[in-house]
């Protein structure tokens, strides 16, 4: 059964960042799965823009790890990943929250991996004065995860992939 909830995202100044609309379809002690679908709203705060959002997504929200993954399924069923290094997720009012810090990894259709916005975190930590232990752990979490998709291990094990193939077959129940 879904239920419907927000995704939050903050920067680390507590200003609200971005959000959207999504489904849980999964919620254990230790993650949440939701789904998203066509035709959904991105309100995207710090750049005061709406955007739509043309495909369905498979989103993991881990509660205890510093980074999430999003996955975006195109009508032809090509997906890209997008994984946020973050504060660890929280569910507020039964809104799923996070604290962005900056430093995305993203694979593309063709299945390349690449990191992004480095730059971004490095102006941030000192603008937004990030304390030791949220770099330390951005930095650590960045690690794992390139290490996570490197050596295939859990999310990136075939976790994803009867989500996907759910959405092959006609949509998430």
């Amino acid at each position: 059964m879904k239920n419907n909830t927000n995704v939050l995202v903050y920067k680390y100044n507590g200003k609200l960042h971005y959000q959207w609309e999504a489904s849980i379809i999964e919620y254990t002690e230790n993650y949440i799965v939701v789904y998203g679908t066509p035709e959904r709203k991105l309100i995207h705060h710090t750049k005061g823009k709406i955007f739509d959002c043309n495909t369905y997504s498979i989103e993991y929200y881990p509660l205890r790890k510093w980074f999430t993954v999003n996955i975006d399924i195109d009508e032809d069923g090509n997906h890209e990943y997008y994984c946020n290094i973050c504060i660890p997720p929280k569910i507020i009012k039964g809104n799923i929250c996070f604290t962005d810090l900056d430093i995305d990894v993203i694979r593309n259709k063709k299945g390349f991996w690449t990191i992004v916005d480095e730059d971004e975190f490095e102006e941030n930590s000192i603008k937004m004065c990030y304390p030791t232990y949220i770099i330390e752990n951005s930095k650590r979490s960045l690690n794992d995860l390139l290490f996570k998709i490197k050596e295939e291990r859990y999310p990136f094990n075939g976790f994803f992939e009867r989500y996907i193939n759910e959405l092959g077959k006609g949509g998430i129940n």
